[in-house]
């Protein structure tokens, strides 16, 4: 075999797996498809194009077809962007660019040795960069980057190895000998192992969605029941170490069915989606918060004390009764009613917070909705509210000195 076959075989494997990404966006819509698709079809041409030289005009198969290889060397790396959700910069013409300017050079128009240098030297260009967009990517540092980046590298050295060879013996034409040959499969077999690595780095990130699909609500793209639960053995794993409490704040949207019933079921999800909102915004990065299922919520922090826990609770309760949700021409009032359990971190155990924040919120509903409660091992006491006039009796009576207190530092943590 040849140089040549060599590179008409390579072209026509690059344009074919450009077209199977392509076929591929069809099913995903992903965009790093199209991008990588153009990217593989136009350095097959090129190559091609390169091959076929003595039988296209010089033109075509010196200057145009370096610079569509190389443009495909660019849109490579601006898939590896596009694959990690990045903007795609005007950077990723610099290969294709070094070749247009370095044509422009009488010595390199018309000099073979001096062409292939360019070519190579600019390739190298690019390949490195498609490292850097790999290795400094969203998980830059996973086995699977670092295989594909190791085979870039060696094609990179071969690359090298040409652009050097080519400025020190200044070759006329392609070479037959076994060294080119040899060059071409090195290169061929870097081609193929980084193709085999981003496919594997695909697959990667397909399953990453699965797992995602598995743990989130689609409504409102919160952590569903299971994510909570995960969410609650990592919290509690990753303060282990720390004083203070484990909190876990269920939330239950009040009278719900019948904002489905007046509204209509997408005002309802309009609805979850606006709840959904605050809630993450009263966060503050302390917690997580997620839709348990239908119109209950949960939320799971480290907090210092109960006050801090009930200062979240009624920062959602108060925030959700100043702002109505607004759906088409109405305007939507929702309250919503909630139970605290708190447990310190070591010996927090899920099923026991969740029995306990039940308890407490049906409490919170069974007072007139509206409110917080909070559970503790023996009884649930009702957060003051400085919304409601505390005047109703309770089933569950709470020492009037905590809840005081409570309401003192309450208001103010919140001033």
């Amino acid at each position: 075999m040849d140089i040549v076959t060599g590179f008409m075989i390579w072209a026509a494997e690059a344009s074919t797996l450009g077209v199977l990404l392509w076929s591929r966006w069809f099913y995903e819509r992903q965009p790093f498809y199209l991008t990588w698709g153009a990217g593989f079809i136009l350095h097959g041409v090129g190559v091609g194009m390169v091959g076929l030289r003595g039988t296209l005009p010089d033109f075509v198969s010196i200057e145009i077809a370096n610079v569509m290889a190389l443009v495909g060397i660019g849109l490579w790396i601006a898939g590896m962007l596009q694959f990690d959700k990045r903007r795609v910069e005007a950077f990723i013409a610099i290969p294709a660019l070094i070749c247009v300017a370095g044509m422009m050079l009488d010595p390199v128009r018309t000099d073979f040795g001096y062409r292939v240098a360019l070519f190579h030297g600019a390739a190298v260009i690019g390949y490195l960069m498609l490292i850097a967009a790999a290795l400094w990517g969203e998980n830059g540092h996973s086995r699977t980057r670092r295989v594909f980046s190791l085979f870039v590298g060696i094609q990179v050295l071969s690359s090298t190895t040409v652009a050097i060879y080519a400025l020190i013996n200044k070759p006329q034409s392609f070479a037959a000998g076994n060294s080119s040959i040899w060059l071409l499969l090195i290169a061929a077999f870097c081609f193929m192992a980084a193709i085999m690595s981003g496919a594997r780095l695909i697959n990667e990130r397909n399953e990453q969605k699965l797992r995602l699909l598995a743990v989130t609500d689609p409504l409102t793209n919160l952590l569903n029941r299971r994510g909570m639960i995960d969410e609650f053995h990592m919290l509690k794993r990753s303060h282990a170490s720390d004083s203070g409490l484990m909190a876990l704040i269920h939330l239950d949207l009040d009278g719900f069915k019948q904002i489905n019933d007046l509204y209509g079921h997408q005002a309802g999800d309009e609805v979850l989606v606006a709840f959904a909102r605050i809630g993450i915004a009263a966060q503050r990065g302390r917690g997580s918060f997620g839709r348990m299922g239908g119109e209950e919520f949960a939320s799971i922090m480290h907090v210092a004390n109960m006050i801090e826990a009930a200062s979240v609770a009624e920062a959602i309760r108060t925030t959700l009764k100043r702002q109505p949700v607004t759906v088409g021409e109405h305007q939507i009032p929702v309250t919503v009613s909630i139970g605290i359990a708190l447990a310190e971190i070591g010996s927090a155990n899920l099923d026991t917070l969740l029995s306990t924040a039940d308890r407490a919120l049906y409490v919170a509903k069974t007072n007139g909705r509206d409110r917080t409660a909070i559970g503790t091992d023996n009884d649930v006491s009702i957060v003051p509210a400085i919304d409601h006039a505390e005047t109703e009796s309770t089933p569950v009576q709470a020492s009037m000195t905590q809840q005081v207190a409570a309401l003192r530092r309450i208001v103010a943590i919140g001033k």
